[in-house]
């Protein structure tokens, strides 16, 4: 008889349960047995297949539907589904409807927003849930964001976010007077942000990270740095993301077993004969426009490849042939790095921060803002480091000027 491990552990997932499978588990919620008895149905529902190997990514998916299996069972325990526009006045119950009115913007934000958006207002549940919207007073706020910043000024931050946006749900969608009123008194306060990140990677580090991963096979890992650095692309943009089957967006590149679907990466039919590459970007959904023969790290991986491929996604994991599993890339990318003798402070995505930074050392700002496809310049400066590098610069060219003028 063959000894079957014990299912992954998951946090923040009430009434899920495990049947073994051929390779893993299957992941079900389970409703309570004395509502079932009282007439509520689902007993139970399928959530997705589950293996060792994806327990980790496909956990806040999981999280994300226990826990909406679990608030319509409870709402269906106190008397019924809550209506749309309706609640009784508490924080809790406000949320409740953000995410549960069909045209709440909740239901337009991409699946790894939500799952963010999830874990931000459970905590705001579980802190201060009970709390009626018209007891909240600006001094309520300030004590909130004392109380989360013991976890981190960042992660203050974000709950206090989250709370302007479901008071704006409540002010607008809702008509409620009372989430109106508190969004105003709250609108004009400041937050301490964290502070912005300072790493990046340099033409030098790139090139050493690709050449390591060639040496550990992994191939795809240096044509995806090699396309991060020189585009100024995000990861997301580069080698796509896994969502469930049920979100939005359309692909051919489908994992049935796990019930996920592969989008947003580039594509091999996105560059054309003449090596233009055209993507839509993740984040805003912008098109960029960009001649790879002007990236010489990417002509060089290209080179490699020899014949290209003419479909398909641009970067697979050469162990499957799928794309790669986010966490996964992460995770093989930071041995690499590591072995290249960088330090954990750095990351992946500080690659696109290194191309900013050498782009506004030999570019204009307003052009770098282009390549990086920023809405606004400002966004541009945030992601340029070596801040103390180029004042210096700058001040050097200013007493270079001053000289010349003094000698006309």
């Amino acid at each position: 008889m063959i000894e079957r491990t014990a299912p992954p552990k998951f946090e923040n997932a009430p009434g899920l349960a495990f049947k073994p499978r051929k390779g893993g588990w299957e992941a079900r919620w389970q409703a309570r047995t004395d509502l079932v008895t009282r007439g509520y149905e689902p007993k139970s529902t399928r959530i997705c297949f589950v293996s060792d190997d994806t327990a980790k990514e496909l956990a806040p998916f999981i999280a994300h539907r226990c826990q909406l299996f679990q608030d319509d069972m409870l709402t269906w325990a106190h008397g019924g589904v809550l209506k749309a526009g309706a609640f009784n006045g508490t924080l809790r119950d406000l949320i409740a409807c953000y995410q549960s009115d069909p045209v709440s913007p909740y239901q337009k934000v991409r699946y790894v927003t939500r799952v963010n958006y999830d874990t931000l207002t459970r905590v705001v549940v579980r802190d201060h849930g009970g709390e009626l919207v018209k007891d909240i007073r600006p001094r309520t706020v300030l004590a909130w964001h004392q109380e989360w910043s013991k976890g981190g000024i960042p992660r203050a931050h974000a709950l206090i976010s989250m709370l302007r946006i479901v008071l704006s749900f409540g002010a607008t969608l809702l008509e409620d007077d009372d989430c109106a009123r508190v969004r105003g008194l709250i609108s004009g306060m400041k937050f301490k942000m964290g502070e912005p990140r300072d790493e990046l990677i340099t033409f030098e580090q790139a090139n050493m990270l690709r050449a390591k991963a060639h040496e550990m096979g992994h191939h795809s890992i240096a044509l995806a740095q090699a396309f991060q650095f020189e585009c100024t692309l995000r990861q997301k943009d580069v080698i796509g993301e896994w969502v469930p089957l049920n979100e939005l967006g359309t692909t051919e590149v489908i994992d049935q077993r796990y019930e996920i679907k592969w989008l947003r990466g580039i594509r091999w039919s996105e560059i054309d004969e003449d090596l233009i590459l055209v993507h839509e970007t993740s984040k805003k959904n912008k098109e960029i426009t960009v001649n790879l023969r002007l990236a010489p790290m990417v002509m060089e991986e290209l080179a490699l490849l020899g014949e290209r491929p003419t479909i398909g996604p641009l970067i697979v994991e050469e162990r499957t042939g799928l794309p790669w599993r986010n966490h996964f890339f992460r995770r093989k990318w930071r041995d690499v790095a590591r072995a290249c003798g960088l330090p954990d402070t750095v990351k992946n995505m500080d690659s696109r921060a290194g191309a900013i930074t050498e782009g506004t050392d030999v570019a204009s700002i307003e052009d770098v803002r282009h390549a990086a496809a920023h809405s606004n310049s400002s966004m541009t400066a945030r992601y340029s480091r070596d801040r103390e590098k180029k004042t210096a610069r700058v001040m050097e060219l200013r007493a270079a000027s001053r000289n010349k003028t003094g000698t006309e």
